[in-house]
Protein backbone atom coordinates (compact mmCIF):
# COMPACT_ATOMS: atom_id res chain seq x y z
CA UNK A 1 0.00 0.00 0.00
CA UNK A 2 2.70 2.10 0.90
CA UNK A 3 4.48 1.78 -2.41
CA UNK A 4 1.37 1.72 -4.66
CA UNK A 5 0.02 4.87 -3.41
CA UNK A 6 3.31 6.21 -2.49
CA UNK A 7 2.59 7.39 1.11
CA UNK A 8 5.12 8.30 3.34
CA UNK A 9 6.55 5.69 5.65
CA UNK A 10 5.46 7.41 8.59
CA UNK A 11 1.92 6.67 7.91
CA UNK A 12 2.63 3.59 10.61
CA UNK A 13 2.91 5.85 13.02
CA UNK A 14 -0.60 8.14 12.35
CA UNK A 15 -3.20 7.32 15.14
CA UNK A 16 -5.98 7.32 12.38
CA UNK A 17 -4.21 4.04 10.36
CA UNK A 18 -3.23 2.42 13.65
CA UNK A 19 -6.37 2.54 15.14
CA UNK A 20 -7.55 1.60 11.31
CA UNK A 21 -5.14 -1.25 11.30
CA UNK A 22 -6.55 -2.46 14.76
CA UNK A 23 -10.37 -2.32 14.02
CA UNK A 24 -9.34 -4.80 10.72
CA UNK A 25 -7.25 -6.91 12.63
CA UNK A 26 -7.12 -6.65 16.19
CA UNK A 27 -3.97 -8.99 16.28
CA UNK A 28 -1.98 -7.32 13.61
CA UNK A 29 1.20 -5.68 15.22
CA UNK A 30 1.93 -2.85 13.07
CA UNK A 31 5.88 -2.31 11.71
CA UNK A 32 7.44 0.31 12.51
CA UNK A 33 8.92 2.81 9.70
CA UNK A 34 12.63 1.04 10.02
CA UNK A 35 10.61 -2.43 8.92
CA UNK A 36 8.90 -1.00 6.42
CA UNK A 37 11.77 1.13 5.07
CA UNK A 38 14.14 -2.00 4.78
CA UNK A 39 10.89 -3.77 3.49
CA UNK A 40 10.83 -1.48 0.34
CA UNK A 41 14.47 -1.65 -0.48
CA UNK A 42 13.63 -5.70 -0.63
CA UNK A 43 11.27 -4.86 -3.15
CA UNK A 44 13.58 -2.67 -4.52
CA UNK A 45 16.36 -5.04 -4.81
CA UNK A 46 14.22 -7.89 -6.32
CA UNK A 47 12.98 -5.73 -9.20
CA UNK A 48 16.32 -4.63 -9.83
CA UNK A 49 17.44 -8.09 -10.14
CA UNK A 50 14.01 -8.88 -12.57
CA UNK A 51 14.88 -5.74 -14.82
CA UNK A 52 18.77 -6.62 -14.73
CA UNK A 53 17.53 -10.06 -16.24
CA UNK A 54 15.20 -9.17 -18.80
CA UNK A 55 18.74 -6.57 -19.59
CA UNK A 56 20.97 -9.77 -20.04
CA UNK A 57 18.97 -11.23 -22.25
CA UNK A 58 17.88 -8.15 -24.92
CA UNK A 59 18.92 -8.05 -27.85
CA UNK A 60 18.66 -4.44 -28.96
CA UNK A 61 20.23 -1.50 -27.00
CA UNK A 62 18.71 0.33 -23.54
CA UNK A 63 17.81 4.02 -23.99
CA UNK A 64 18.61 6.47 -20.56
CA UNK A 65 16.47 9.24 -19.96
CA UNK A 66 16.76 11.49 -16.71
CA UNK A 67 15.07 13.83 -15.18
CA UNK A 68 16.87 16.20 -12.52
CA UNK A 69 15.39 18.51 -10.17
CA UNK A 70 16.05 20.79 -7.19
CA UNK A 71 13.92 21.58 -4.24
CA UNK A 72 14.48 25.18 -4.28
CA UNK A 73 14.45 26.06 -0.60
CA UNK A 74 17.15 22.95 0.48
CA UNK A 75 19.71 22.84 -2.00
CA UNK A 76 18.91 18.84 -2.43
CA UNK A 77 19.02 17.77 -5.74
CA UNK A 78 17.31 14.09 -7.28
CA UNK A 79 17.51 12.17 -10.24
CA UNK A 80 15.26 9.80 -12.08
CA UNK A 81 16.42 7.19 -14.08
CA UNK A 82 14.59 5.44 -16.97
CA UNK A 83 15.42 2.85 -19.46
CA UNK A 84 13.56 2.20 -22.61
CA UNK A 85 14.14 -0.70 -24.56
CA UNK A 86 12.58 -2.88 -27.48
CA UNK A 87 11.56 -6.19 -26.14
CA UNK A 88 11.65 -9.61 -27.91
CA UNK A 89 7.85 -9.21 -29.34
CA UNK A 90 8.94 -5.81 -30.52
CA UNK A 91 6.59 -3.76 -27.59
CA UNK A 92 8.35 -0.39 -26.47
CA UNK A 93 9.18 -0.99 -22.77
CA UNK A 94 10.23 1.84 -20.03
CA UNK A 95 11.50 1.07 -16.56
CA UNK A 96 11.72 3.71 -14.02
CA UNK A 97 14.88 2.26 -12.49
CA UNK A 98 16.49 4.65 -10.13
CA UNK A 99 15.74 7.95 -8.31
CA UNK A 100 18.09 8.84 -6.38
CA UNK A 101 19.75 12.16 -4.42
CA UNK A 102 22.07 13.62 -5.91
CA UNK A 103 24.59 16.02 -3.52
CA UNK A 104 24.97 19.58 -4.23
CA UNK A 105 26.42 21.27 -6.42
CA UNK A 106 24.66 19.95 -9.31
CA UNK A 107 27.36 20.99 -11.51
CA UNK A 108 27.78 18.40 -15.02
CA UNK A 109 30.63 16.95 -13.10
CA UNK A 110 28.76 15.58 -10.21
CA UNK A 111 25.88 14.60 -12.54
CA UNK A 112 28.33 12.47 -14.25
CA UNK A 113 29.72 10.93 -11.63
CA UNK A 114 26.24 9.97 -9.92
CA UNK A 115 25.01 8.52 -13.74
CA UNK A 116 28.30 6.40 -14.37
CA UNK A 117 28.31 4.80 -10.57
CA UNK A 118 24.54 3.90 -11.66
CA UNK A 119 25.11 2.38 -14.81
CA UNK A 120 28.60 0.60 -13.70
CA UNK A 121 26.30 -0.75 -10.44
CA UNK A 122 23.20 -2.61 -12.78
CA UNK A 123 26.15 -3.26 -15.71
CA UNK A 124 23.98 -1.98 -18.08
CA UNK A 125 26.98 0.18 -19.59
CA UNK A 126 27.68 -1.84 -22.63
CA UNK A 127 23.90 -1.89 -23.62
CA UNK A 128 23.62 1.31 -24.12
Amino acid sequence: MIIIHEYTLSIVDHVGFRNYSFSLQPLFKCPSRNTIRSDVFKVYDNEKCKIMGVFSKLNSRVAMTTDMWTASNQKRGFMAITGHYIDSEWNLRSNLLRFMYVPHPHIASVLTSTLIDFLLDWNIDGKL
